[in-house]
């Protein structure tokens, strides 16, 4: 059972959730991140993520769903919210009935070296946007990627602007964050089959469906603003051009990403025939 506390203050639990919402330093130092909304929560729950905290209005009865979620997430402690605070801990226009701390997990890479058959995976160099983000996430498991890898400097997959945009398909893919083209390549090499490095650029030598995505493969999506860095064009065993014929010279990053997957499965739908 979990312990239930009353929250009517801006106290030391409002100020956690608080500044677990908005602060990454203190997400990671604390190893655990702000959920809300309904797909989120019930992804987290199917998923099996620790729950440390739920919280819901005081003196609210809650709906059939909110408290199956209670049931099955079996947070370590409950918080009754005051209707007041709770709104300032939401981030929407109507607060959602629950807001959770969900545990970080750390076992990313080793869930995608688990992948059977030929898995595709995603890496995505640099990310800036936690919402472009959550959007490559949220395709990469819509096609069926094995896993997801950020390089450099990016953007926190746990920042609630990525799990919101991702749908809470962020606690479905597997994700990993690795420093640098070397780390993410001493990784491939422990793999059965080494996968193949397919890079996306405008100064791609082949369209994307003149490339062979059938087999294991690692397909890499470049900085919003600067593309691949050039050490992980140098890494690519292709480089990929998707055609565009409108004014803008690139593809935002999520659309990009889109399309590519769906090219791959394309490929691997008809190499299934």
């Amino acid at each position: 059972m979990p312990i239930i506390r009353k929250m009517s203050a801006r106290d030391a639990a409002f100020q956690r959730f608080e500044a677990v919402k908005r602060s990454r330093e203190k997400r990671a130092k604390q190893k655990v991140f702000f959920v809300e909304g309904v797909h989120p929560i019930e992804q987290a729950v199917r998923f099996g993520w620790a729950f440390e905290a739920l919280g819901y209005a005081a003196d609210t009865r809650l709906s059939g769903w909110a408290n199956d979620m209670r049931s099955k997430a079996r947070a370590e402690t409950e918080y009754q919210i005051s209707p007041a605070l709770m709104d300032e801990l939401s981030e929407r226009e109507e607060s959602c009935e629950l807001i959770a701390l969900v545990k970080q997990r750390q076992d990313g890479l080793e869930r995608m070296s688990r992948a059977s058959g030929a898995p595709f995976y995603v890496l995505f160099d640099r990310p800036q946007s936690p919402g472009n983000l959550g959007t490559v996430i949220r395709s990469a498991d819509a096609f069926g990627a094995a896993g997801l890898i950020t390089t450099g400097h990016a953007a926190d997959p746990y920042d609630p602007q990525c799990v919101r945009a991702s749908i809470g398909t962020v606690f479905a893919l597997p994700f990993a964050a690795l420093e640098s083209v070397d780390a993410v390549m001493a990784w491939l090499d422990t793999l059965p089959v080494r996968p193949r490095v397919v890079g996306t650029s405008a100064h791609g030598s082949k369209l994307i469906d003149a490339v062979d995505l059938t087999g294991p493969t690692l397909l890499l999506i470049g900085n919003e603003t600067f593309g691949l860095s050039k050490a992980w064009k140098e890494a690519c065993d292709e480089l990929a051009l998707i055609p565009i014929h409108g004014a803008a010279s690139s593809l935002n990053a999520g659309c990009a990403a889109s399309i590519c997957f769906y090219e791959l499965a394309r490929q691997r739908a008809n190499a299934a025939l």
